[in-house]
């Protein structure tokens, strides 16, 4: 697996990649439709998203297999830098978990405070990637 910083070229495999992703899951065209509308990876998204050299995609063989869509702020809950990750996907837990500590350890490595994500159920987790209080 490679796992690579996503830039604005690789916009139209990502949305590839997911609307793929989304019919495995929503059989109705209509519905994935109107989900694609408010999906995390739409194309107004990406286009922000992949600009900031935070986005990461996996790849086996050439092909995207997963990826997480990030970008960092300042200020947040009395810590300097946080990474927020706006969309994790993946076709694997592995994959999923891959990119996860690919971010992680990009974000302590660049001295980010923690890394911040909303769970599949709404819930948000944190990812401390340096000692503070």
């Amino acid at each position: 697996m490679d796992l690579v910083i996503l830039l604005p070229e690789h916009k139209e495999i990502i949305l590839e990649f997911c609307k793929r992703r989304l019919a495995e899951r929503e059989r109705d065209p209509m519905e994935r439709e109107i989900k694609s509308w408010s999906a995390r990876w739409r194309a107004e998204a990406l286009e922000h998203y992949l600009k900031l050299g935070w986005s990461y995609g996996a790849f086996v063989q050439g092909q995207l297999k997963g990826i997480v869509l990030g970008q960092p702020f300042v200020f947040h809950r009395g810590l300097t830098q946080t990474l927020w990750l706006e969309h994790l996907e993946g076709e694997s837990e592995e994959i999923k978990a891959a990119l996860l500590d690919c971010a992680s350890r990009w974000a302590r490595d660049k001295h980010f405070q923690c890394v911040l994500m909303e769970t599949e159920t709404g819930e948000l987790r944190e990812i401390k990637t340096a000692r503070y209080q």
